[in-house]
């Protein structure tokens, strides 16, 4: 799945809520928008799953090292919105980042912390 694809055309069996219901939930929704609270603990690993919409994400926990993976398990560079933000968080209050639509992969949490956070997506 590349991100030059338009994000609203992605597959809807991989929506994060449908793929990895375990890891995030529906807090609020509507059309114009959808709040997920998203719970990885320590050493879990996502199944595959993608976001189609912009959103800003708000950690209250988060530690490294966190991990973004392929759909195939191959580690990705880390230069994706959150792991760029965490390398440059001086770890106080909430780590609030922009995210733009991410397509199909996952997040291994290798911290000893739960990752804990709300993700507010905006789909209008």
């Amino acid at each position: 799945m590349s991100s030059t694809i338009d994000p609203l055309s992605w597959d809807p069996v991989l929506d994060a809520v449908t793929a990895a219901p375990g890891n995030h939930r529906v807090l609020f929704e509507n059309n114009r928008l959808r709040v997920l609270e998203v719970i990885l603990e320590p050493g879990e690993e996502e199944p595959v799953h993608h976001h189609r919409w912009p959103s800003v994400f708000v950690f209250d926990q988060i530690k490294g090292p966190i991990h973004d993976m392929a759909p195939d398990g191959t580690q990705l560079p880390p230069n994706r919105d959150v792991m760029v933000a965490l390398k440059a968080w001086d770890g106080r209050g909430c780590l609030v980042v922009h995210m733009e639509p991410q397509p199909a992969g996952r997040v291994l949490n290798e911290s000893d912390l739960q990752l804990h956070g709300i993700r507010i997506e905006m789909k209008a």
